[in-house]
């Protein structure tokens, strides 16, 4: 799964770099790139939470 989430981020860095060159929207790439971070961030955040004895 943390390869997916590194795939995910430098497809959307380089449709980024698209969007700076004025080849893609801007609106669009910027979005993507911020939940590209937010989900590999909140992916590192929760992989060894301690969730209690059962």
């Amino acid at each position: 799964m943390f390869i997916v989430y590194i795939i995910w981020i430098v497809v959307a860095l380089i449709i980024h770099f698209f969007a700076l060159m004025r080849l893609f929207p801007l609106f669009i790439s910027i979005p993507f790139l911020f939940l590209s971070f937010f989900s590999f961030f909140t992916y590192l955040n929760n992989r060894h939470r301690f969730r209690g004895f059962r």
